[in-house]
């Protein structure tokens, strides 16, 4: 690990402007799951570590039935986890917060930090765009919010400029007729990424699917929605052989690479699968 200075903003306003100040020099420290690992790798190395743990207010959460979640970006994946509202109204966020690595790391790992890596790969993706969320960012002169998959421009890059700091997330009020999960598939069953995520939330009434959403990780360089599949789906009868096609659809939407973790292939074959077991898993009663 190289030398580097440490910051620890009080403020905000204060942290926005030593982001601004020392540019791509610096690096901000949210959980640190990720950052402290490459510290110590030698794959990051900033001039200047900024904390962003002592600022009041970003570890919120708050939520009402008429303006919907807002979450703080230094919210833990354990506060996800045991946050009632989010268990009761957002239930698809809460699955992916499951499945995110160990305890150890939900402990200390933040909801920011993870979609500011910008993994393809990461967890919370799916959910998050699912659900809609938009995250708020902070910089000199006011704030701009943007929907979250704006935040990711390739593999561990970002839109955000220096001076810019993700400080929240809203995802809109409930709607309790929408059922979905999210179906991870690794190697392992925890401490692991996905070679293939999908998240789900469909509407089904009066035998007929009204409202299709599905969001795809670790297929592409940054995650995505199934769009040709969900426009597909969308007012079709609920039928399996409807839903296969739409699974079909998503998998030629996926742009996955070979590594050595899995194939485009697949990659691919687990994208038709994934999203035909949680479409079907999502229109099963809520008992089952």
């Amino acid at each position: 690990m190289e030398n580097f200075e440490y910051l620890e903003p009080k403020s905000l306003g204060e942290a926005v402007a030593l982001s601004a100040k020392f540019k791509n020099e610096a690096k901000l420290l949210a959980g640190g799951t990720d950052l402290i690992a490459a510290l110590k790798s030698g794959r990051a190395r900033p001039k200047y570590l900024i904390n962003l743990k002592k600022i009041k207010g970003l570890d919120r959460i708050r939520f009402n039935r008429k303006e919907g979640l807002r979450v703080g970006a230094l919210v833990t994946w354990a506060e996800i986890l045991f946050s009632a509202p989010i268990s009761q109204f957002y239930p698809l966020l809460r699955e992916a917060a499951s499945v995110i690595g160990c305890p150890q790391i939900r402990n200390m790992g933040t909801i920011g930090g993870n979609i500011c890596h910008a993994s393809p790969a990461a967890d919370s993706a799916p959910a998050f765009m699912a659900y809609g969320a938009k995250c708020q960012i902070t910089k000199r002169g006011g704030d701009r919010v943007i929907p979250v998959e704006e935040v990711f421009a390739g593999v561990q890059k970002t839109s955000l400029k220096p001076g810019e700091i993700l400080t929240a997330f809203h995802l809109p009020p409930p709607d309790l007729r929408l059922r979905g999960c999210y179906l991870k598939f690794s190697s392992r069953k925890a401490m692991d990424l996905p070679i293939v995520g999908v998240g789900v939330l469909v509407r089904a009434e009066d035998g007929a699917f009204q409202d299709v959403r599905i969001a795809l990780g670790a297929v592409a360089a940054t995650p995505i929605r199934a769009k040709k599949a969900e426009k597909f789906l969308s007012g079709k009868p609920v039928r399996e052989e409807w839903i296969c096609r739409a699974a079909e659809e998503a998998a030629k939407e996926s742009k996955p690479i070979s590594d050595l973790r899995a194939s485009a292939e697949y990659r691919r074959a687990l994208v038709q699968e994934l999203t035909f077991r949680a479409i079907v898993r999502s229109l099963r009663p809520a008992s089952s």
